[in-house]
């Protein structure tokens, strides 16, 4: 598993702040596993595979800086 460090101010709580962070990596992780479903169900080439992941990335660098 992969881990990221990040500076949390002292003014956020943190158990809330956890409590959202699992929350989001659980949707992510069904999100992924449900595309790995549907890739294996249509069988699409590597190349039709890559055009969501960029999308996805494209979206994700419009998000983060939010």
């Amino acid at each position: 598993m992969n881990e990221i460090r990040i500076k949390i101010p002292k003014e956020i709580p943190l158990p809330s702040l956890k409590r959202k962070i699992d929350e989001l990596i659980k949707e992510e992780e069904v999100k992924w596993a449900l595309f790995e479903k549907c890739k294996e169900e249509i069988s699409l080439t590597e190349e039709e595979l890559n055009e969501p992941e960029k999308a996805w990335e494209e979206a994700w660098k419009e998000t983060e800086y939010y």
